[in-house]
């Protein structure tokens, strides 16, 4: 009676997947949710209930959201993951693959949070958890396109934190920095694309060595377990943090942009390590 229900987008790999493992192991309710449901079947065996759900359908998210109420009779924690990463210089990218990554990586975002908080102002309580990006405050060359969704993610939740407090509705930002997941694989065909544009040949040793930074920086990242630890944190404390920086990346370079500016930043981003 006492277990908390929640609802996690993005779950088939990375992040979403191993946090739905992290929240199982300490007695949650947990909803998995993905387009890839074959990719949760370790999920569904160690106990996760998963769903389909494409964040770009309204149709997936209020099916899922109506399951767990019919199932449940509550939401009490929504962690909404799902995202990815649109690799290339900003001239290189058709407006058409913009609009599609926010609709994933922000406007997704804010289709799940509006179907559960009708639910959550009812029961007076919630957890409305997002995974977002040291990226939110450093961008960098080479991928614009995805630290402007972070950036994004940054004004809807701290705007949304505000409106529903008093319904006793608390929310929360994940921003790591590099994380040793599968992203790699699923954002450099992005990269990939926008080599064939007519004008990639301009930034081409750009792109030549982002791509080496950006596999290393993966490769030699965080584990998924340095996540997973805030995001239990997030859905269980009685004073969860409006913002959560779990590696050491993410701290190095929210801690030079506010100490250092953008002088600096402008600098010392291209030479260095990519978010």
């Amino acid at each position: 009676m006492n277990q908390k229900v929640v609802f996690i987008t993005g779950a088939s790999t990375g992040i979403g997947h191993a946090s739905a493992q992290k929240l199982l192991q300490n007695g949650f309710i947990v909803y998995a949710t993905a387009r890839r449901v074959e990719l949760m079947k370790d999920l569904e065996e160690q106990g996760a209930k998963i769903m389909k759900c494409d964040v770009t359908k309204d149709e997936d998210i209020q099916n899922v959201v109506d399951t767990i109420i019919q199932n449940e009779g509550r939401i009490d924690v929504l962690f909404a993951n799902a995202g990815y990463c649109l690799l290339g210089p900003v001239e290189l990218h058709s407006s058409e693959s913009v609009s599609q990554q926010f609709d994933v990586n922000v406007v997704g975002c804010g289709r799940a949070v509006s179907a559960v908080l009708p639910h959550m102002r009812k029961q007076k309580s919630g957890r409305i958890l997002i995974t977002s990006s040291a990226a939110g405050h450093v961008s960098m060359p080479g991928m614009p396109w995805y630290p402007a969704t972070k950036h994004a993610q940054q004004g809807l939740a701290d705007g949304l934190r505000m409106e529903v407090k008093e319904f006793g509705v608390n929310v929360s930002l994940i921003e790591p920095g590099y994380i040793d997941t599968d992203i790699d694989n699923a954002s450099l065909p992005w990269l990939d694309k926008a080599e064939q544009h007519p004008n990639a040949s301009a930034y081409a040793h750009q792109m030549k060595t982002f791509r080496e930074k950006w596999s290393k920086g993966i490769d030699t990242g965080a584990s998924s377990e340095t996540i997973t630890k805030v995001v239990l944190h997030a859905a269980s404390s009685k004073k969860p943090k409006r913002r959560y920086h779990p590696n050491t990346d993410a701290k190095g370079a929210i801690f030079m942009k506010r100490w250092f500016g953008y002088g600096l930043l402008d600098k010392a981003i291209p030479g260095q390590s990519i978010y």
